[in-house]
């Protein structure tokens, strides 16, 4: 019952850490399309966020195994987070094979990038819309 009780603060401290993770992702995909921080280098700025990356990425996948684990039929029985954890391996597997050549990125592949990112949150936002 504990647990129970606890989950309004895990989902918050999990929106918590998917707002730092996609939030600087994007902000450095906003940066290659020439939208954002223009006075600053895509290496810089990605240097500078990598480690508030790395924390929202810690943060979700700390809380989101927890929160899955707290009904658990619920969520694999629900389509949009299934979606949500198709959108999320293809978000996380795209941004890991494609940040080592941040300069030469082009702009597809940031259009591609917030494409992917706004899925998973998307899917996630429909999960409550999707009960079965």
């Amino acid at each position: 019952m504990v647990l129970k009780d606890s989950l309004p603060v895990i989902q918050s401290v999990h929106l918590g850490g998917i707002a730092l993770l996609v939030g600087t992702i994007v902000l450095i995909d906003l940066r290659l399309l020439g939208y954002a921080l223009d006075r600053y280098s895509v290496s810089e700025i990605s240097r500078r966020f990598a480690p508030w990356t790395r924390a929202g990425l810690a943060i979700m996948l700390t809380t989101g195994p927890v929160l899955f684990a707290s009904d658990v039929t619920r969520y694999s029985r629900n389509p949009a987070f299934l979606f949500k954890m198709a959108a999320l391996l293809g978000a996380l597997t795209f941004h890991f094979t494609t940040q080592q050549q941040e300069e030469r990125r082009g702009k597809i592949v940031a259009y591609i990038s917030i494409a992917l990112w706004t899925c998973v949150v998307l899917g996630g936002r429909a999960i409550a819309d999707f009960d079965i």
